[in-house]
C-alpha cells in the first residue's frame, strides 16, 4: 500500500464528496439519517472549484474525459493517491453532468411542479452526454 501524503487528504474531500452527490442523485435516499450523517451537504463545498476545474481540464484535454484513463494519466505523474484524487473527482463532474442536476431539481420543486419535471432526467442526460462526447472527440 501506498504511504498517505498530501494526496490522500484530497482523495478523501473527493470521496465524501462524491457521496453527498450520491445522496443528491438517488431519491431513495431523501429520508435517509445515515446518509444524511455520512454526506452531508456541507461536504459539496468543494465541488464549488472540484467540478468547473475538472470540466476545463477536460475541455482543454489536460485530463481525460473517462475517469480510469485520469486516474492513469494523473497517477503516471503525482503518484497513486493523486490518481485516486482524480478518478473520484472525474467520476464526480460527470456525475453532476448527466444525472444530478435533474434530481436537484425535481427533489426541490414545489409538489405540483413535479410531474412537469418528469422528463428533465432524460434532458439532463442527453445534453451531458453530448457534451461529454463533444469533449472525448475533441482529443481523440
Amino acid at each position: 500500500m501506498t504511504p498517505p501524503d498530501a494526496w490522500t487528504i484530497a482523495a478523501v474531500i473527493a470521496f465524501f464528496a462524491l457521496l453527498a452527490s450520491l445522496r443528491l442523485s438517488v431519491p431513495a435516499l431523501e429520508g435517509s439519517r445515515l446518509a444524511g450523517f455520512i454526506a452531508h451537504p456541507a461536504l459539496l463545498l468543494p465541488l464549488v472549484l472540484a467540478v468547473p476545474m475538472t470540466v476545463g481540464l477536460m475541455m482543454t484535454g489536460a485530463v481525460p474525459v473517462a475517469p480510469l484513463s485520469a486516474r492513469d494519466m494523473v497517477m503516471a505523474d503525482y503518484g497513486y493517491w493523486a490518481g485516486i484524487a482524480a478518478l473520484i473527482t472525474v467520476a464526480t463532474a460527470e456525475l453532476w453532468l448527466l444525472w444530478t442536476p435533474s434530481m436537484v431539481a425535481r427533489r426541490f420543486a414545489r409538489p405540483e411542479s413535479r410531474e412537469a419535471l418528469k422528463g428533465l432526467p432524460i434532458l439532463n442526460l442527453a445534453f451531458g452526454a453530448g457534451f461529454l462526447a463533444l469533449v472525448w472527440n475533441a482529443w481523440n
